[in-house]
């Protein structure tokens, strides 16, 4: 965490070298590759960029005639708008989307939108007959990417292994997610996403300190890959804070706050807020707890040393007494000594 900013700035030389390469180039299809690559780049980092690159691909795929592009450039926007926070503006486009002239990709992105927008939309409904009929669609768009994706992808994989985690079916999903760790490279932000779903497992499974494991794991990656949208250290607060580690989870949370307010202030924030402010109450909490033990036992302190105090007074004095009892002791043996001197005298010497 303390290294943070350095990560930061990397990534966004990284992002500055890719804008340069953009406006550098005469080539019109490779300015647009360069721009959706920008626009994946950004995914994880700032979600307003993201959304304005993938619009502006979509802007120069129109001028290019690549009506398939447009249409993924479409349904991408409707699934950033998902996680974004934003489902009224991905349903708008999701409805407005012709499915047919989408890739394969596009298809897929066009179901991981509807799978975001309506589990959003239950999660949130206070109407239980209103909640199950979004929580049926979410279902039902699940299985549709399932069929879209390809068996062994990554997508395909992703979406596959929770629901083996919901049937309990943890060694089938530990299994799967090798396969996909396998499939990335160590210390990256896909592998971070991975370890995270490795984390959901064991948390399944009730396995907190290898959930704990994995959650540090992908906290760490996150962070090296300078990722705004955090949520494996969101995880980890609220599980340090549910161990009582107080500080630790108020020092998480409050980094992944400032994390997120970079990310998409106006757009993310408000989720995060019931949890920044429970576990700062905690924490207050506790400090509110200690900061009265040490004042009792500051008092408690005080008082003693004032016993003591009293004690050492009240021995100096006696011991004063003592001495002078003892002189006086001294003195009156001394007299004593004397007067058995003259009688011993007394008593030698010869009657007149």
């Amino acid at each position: 965490m303390e290294q943070s900013e350095r990560y930061i700035t990397d990534y966004k030389s990284k992002l500055y070298q890719t804008k340069q390469a953009i406006a550098q180039s005469s080539d019109n299809y490779q300015k647009l590759d360069l721009t959706l690559d920008l626009s994946y780049m950004y995914e994880s980092f700032n979600g307003d960029s993201t959304l304005a690159y993938t619009a502006w691909a979509l802007q120069m795929a129109g001028e290019l005639g690549l009506p398939e592009v447009m249409a993924d450039c479409e349904a991408r926007m409707a699934y950033l708008c998902t996680f974004l926070g934003s489902q009224t503006e991905s349903l708008t486009l999701l409805q407005r989307l012709d499915k047919s002239a989408l890739s394969q990709d596009g298809l897929c992105d066009y179901y991981r939108a509807y799978i975001m927008v309506y589990g959003n939309l239950g999660s949130n409904c206070q109407i239980p007959a209103m909640r199950d009929e979004f929580y049926q669609k979410h279902l039902t768009y699940m299985d549709s990417l399932l069929a879209a994706a390809k068996p062994g992808s990554e997508i395909y994989l992703g979406y596959r292994q929770p629901q083996l985690v919901a049937e309990k079916r943890f060694e089938e999903a530990l299994k799967m997610n090798d396969e996909r760790l396998n499939m990335t490279q160590e210390g990256t932000h896909d592998n971070a996403i991975i370890s995270y779903s490795r984390y959901t497992i064991y948390n399944a499974m009730g396995n907190r300190d290898m959930a704990k494991y994995w959650l540090c794991k992908s906290a760490l990656d996150d962070i090296r890959n300078a990722v705004m949208d955090q949520s494996s250290l969101i995880s980890l607060a609220e599980m340090l804070d549910e161990d009582g580690d107080l500080e630790r989870a108020n020092r998480y949370i409050c980094f992944t706050w400032e994390c997120n307010r970079r990310f998409s202030p106006h757009m993310r924030l408000w989720q995060m807020a019931p949890l920044l402010s429970a576990i700062e109450g905690n924490f207050e909490a506790k400090l509110n707890r200690e900061r009265q033990i040490l004042t009792v036992t500051t008092a408690a302190a005080s008082i003693l040393l004032v016993v003591l105090l009293f004690f050492v007074v009240h021995f100096r004095q006696k011991r004063k007494e003592l001495a002078r009892a003892k002189d006086e002791l001294e003195q009156t043996n001394r007299r004593l000594a004397g007067a058995n001197e003259i009688l011993r005298v007394m008593k030698h010497q010869p009657e007149a």
